[in-house]
């Protein structure tokens, strides 16, 4: 159930102290042209997602670039609230990642995947404190795989990830806050890429980028999970300049039955999958989306989203159902749409707007709270990204 108490919001955070598989909607403007997609796993759609690409990134609000200290510190999370995990990672016995266990510091990535190798069957804590690429790293991915209980954890604003990710594979309560990430050209090609079955899983406080100078192929998403992923988190993160942004099922066959949370989020100058999710259960609230090129929220293959107290702004197809053979749904909370352009579907596909309505009833299974509407912008400009709350962990 969810809450929206904009006098208590304001008082609370006042008196609480700041802390500091490819799929293919890649898009045309021509609606008649296509792009090859990179994925084997859901080539049947290629040509069709390429063809609502925009000629060019669409502007920005001048909200997202007002610094941290232009902004109310009425907008800003405590460190209680900013530790606290929301949505689906914090059902049953929530997620924890490495608290109550061994720590260890590292500032390459040999020294990381060694700390992974060796973590044993406690619980671990992995603070990164350096610049990890593919030089410094023994394989072209990191394996958070057949383990449990690990938080991987930037320290300050020094942990860069620079053209190398990381994969969670067979893993449960794992928890990767305060890194950025970018321009990861190997291994699975992700930022963060999840495959089930993995459950209990928070992403918070990153930042994710790619660069949109690039053919569409060269990277694949920010942020992705397929097969049996289940209660995860993706919150007050920012995700920009990227083709493919975050995709939810590789495949109109991949069937499992998703629970993805994602509030908070800043996703910026992106091109589509925003995310992209098939089957299961999603609830995206308080997010400012900015510059959508081409598409934003894809419910595909019966999936059920609640959208919720949203800013969509500056933006290309917001919301919808796009590529697939069966469509999926959504339940509109109170979102704001600002400079929107709305392009009509065809062949089955479905465009929310103009007059965007809910095509299906949904509550998650937990209770939140929204942010007042009006203040989305200056929320998440205060509280997304890497570095934000680096004196909270």
């Amino acid at each position: 159930m969810k809450t929206t108490h904009p006098l208590l919001y304001l008082l609370l955070a006042l008196t609480l102290s700041a802390c500091g598989g490819s799929d293919n909607d890649e898009g045309g403007s021509n609606p008649s042209s296509s792009l090859a997609s990179s994925s084997s796993e859901d080539n049947n759609s290629s040509s069709s997602e390429s063809s609502m690409q925009s000629s060019s990134t669409l502007s920005s609000s001048s909200s997202s670039n007002a610094s941290s200290d232009d902004l109310p510190d009425a907008e800003r999370l405590s460190c209680d609230q900013a530790n606290q995990v929301q949505g689906f990672a914090a059902l049953g016995d929530g997620t924890t990642g490495g608290a109550g266990g061994g720590e260890v510091t590292v500032s390459t990535g040999a020294e990381l995947a060694s700390a992974l190798d060796n973590k044993g069957s406690q619980p671990l804590i992995i603070y990164v404190d350096g610049t990890i690429t593919s030089e410094n790293s023994p394989d072209d991915k990191f394996s958070i795989k057949d383990m449990n209980d690990v938080s991987i954890i930037g320290v300050g604003s020094n942990a860069l990830f620079d053209g190398i990710g990381i994969k969670i594979w067979r893993a449960n309560n794992i928890i990767v806050r305060n890194l950025t990430m970018r321009y990861v050209s190997i291994g699975d090609k992700d930022h963060i890429s999840l495959e089930g079955p993995a459950s209990h899983v928070w992403i918070d406080h990153n930042t994710f980028y790619n660069d949109l100078n690039t053919n569409k192929d060269f990277y694949d998403e920010l942020v992705s999970g397929k097969k049996n992923v289940d209660n995860v988190t993706i919150s007050y993160n920012i995700l920009r300049d990227s083709w493919k942004t975050s995709l939810w099922g590789s495949s109109d066959s991949d069937s499992a039955h998703r629970r993805v949370t994602f509030h908070g989020n800043h996703w910026l100058n992106a091109n589509s999958r925003l995310p992209l999710f098939r089957f299961g259960e999603g609830h995206i609230f308080n997010n400012h989306y900015e510059g959508v090129i081409s598409t934003g929220i894809n419910s595909r293959m019966g999936a059920t989203i609640k959208i919720d107290g949203n800013l969509f702004e500056d933006s290309k197809n917001p919301i919808g159902s796009w590529f697939s053979d069966e469509i999926g749904y959504w339940d509109l909370g109170e979102n704001q749409f600002v400079n929107v352009e709305w392009v009509a579907a065809t062949d089955g596909d479905v465009t929310a707007g103009p007059d965007p309505e809910s095509t299906v009833s949904y509550e998650p299974p937990y209770d939140y709270t929204l942010v007042p509407l009006e203040t989305v912008a200056d929320h998440v400009a205060v509280n997304a990204g890497a570095g934000v709350i680096a004196d909270c962990l």
